[in-house]
């Protein structure tokens, strides 16, 4: 790629949303961004995924975008690096399907109506799980058979391009942080941890899907597998009926009964969602305590997401229950998925990747 008028159109697709933004080549400098929500809803005017990316191109035709890079939740074990999302690749990817059904079929829908209505506009695709691809077996397995283990069942790790955008922050600008052991905290409507050491992600909460590790604003985290055979077992829940009560219905919401946005809990005076509010700060003070385990220490904690970057009080609660280990620095860093995602596409492409 060469010439100083490319641009970039950065997509996030999510179930009735889509992010974009546009990224001026190679200063990455943010020329346009927008968002469409609500997909699917009459009164919007956006009716499916056609219509929205209708909007999205209109948007950006006043840039000379000459190309469009995806988040792509899974990668499994084969996608570790930004790849050109052909029709065989998509096509492959569906087998993550099962394994994020909240985000893999909604961003495999975006490249795919995209390329109805702009053929000749080379895609690429980034992974969430590609920045922990390298961690040692010993932090990937689950104790189950090998014949078990061989058909893909590992933890895999997502938030991986947020984590990457933290770590380069570091990099950059705390140098000597950077060479030690980090624990970045993802926390948001989608929460985990990332144990990093000298940049390098060696652990993470999240598994095989992106259901495990820390209570999220909907999803259940870390349950017990024997309390799920007890539901399915005793007839209360079908598979379908149960993936939905874990994905949707649970973490910050079905603690509270009230709400998955931590604005609303913290301005609740209902008993609830103290109490949800709390269990999540444990589990993610727990986490980070596993986290430092891994990692043999730890000299910063980082937060970022909506809820780490923003909810001063849960941020308090969480360090206060960390008050009895050795002292650590405390970051809070913004995080740009969007631009380290531009950013890792970009050099893979120049790079002959």
């Amino acid at each position: 790629m060469s010439g100083d008028e490319t641009m970039m159109l950065v997509l996030n697709a999510g179930s009735s949303s889509v992010k974009y933004s546009v990224f001026s080549l190679p200063d990455f400098e943010r020329v346009f961004t927008a968002k469409i929500e609500r997909i699917g809803e009459p009164d919007t005017g956006f009716l499916n995924f056609q219509d929205a990316f209708k909007k999205v191109i209109q948007d950006i035709r006043p840039f000379p975008v000459s190309l469009a890079a995806h988040r792509i939740v899974h990668g499994g074990s084969d996608y570790t690096k930004p790849v050109l999302l052909s029709e065989d690749v998509v096509r492959d990817l569906e087998r993550y399907i099962p394994l994020a059904p909240l985000h893999q079929p909604h961003n495999l829908e975006a490249v795919r109506v995209l390329a109805q209505l702009w053929p000749d506009l080379p895609q690429y695709g980034d992974f969430d799980t590609s920045f922990h691809a390298a961690h040692d077996d010993l932090y990937n397995a689950y104790a189950l058979p090998l014949s078990i283990r061989t058909l893909g069942v590992r933890r895999y790790g997502f938030h991986g391009i947020s984590y990457r955008y933290l770590a380069d922050v570091l990099k950059r600008n705390h140098g000597e942080l950077a060479k030690g052991n980090v624990v970045l905290c993802h926390l948001g409507n989608g929460s985990s941890l990332c144990a990093l050491k000298n940049g390098v992600s060696i652990d993470t909460t999240m598994g095989m899907t992106a259901l495990d590790g820390l209570p999220m604003g909907t999803r259940c985290g870390s349950v017990d597998p024997g309390a799920l055979l007890f539901l399915l077992n005793q007839g209360y829940f079908s598979s379908s009926r149960l993936e939905k009560l874990l994905y949707e219905e649970s973490g910050l919401l079905g603690l509270s009964g009230l709400s998955n946005d931590v604005r609303t809990l913290l301005q609740s005076e209902r008993p609830d969602a103290a109490y949800a509010l709390d269990f999540y700060c444990h589990k993610v003070a727990q986490g980070i305590a596993a986290m430092g385990s891994s990692l043999g220490g730890i000299d910063a904690v980082v937060f970022s997401g909506g809820i780490g970057e923003n909810a001063e009080p849960l941020r308090k609660n969480i360090l206060q229950r960390l008050d009895w280990l050795p002292h650590f620095e405390t970051l809070v860093i913004p995080t740009q998925e969007e631009l380290s995602l531009a950013k890792a596409i970009y050099e893979s492409i120049t790079n002959g990747h």
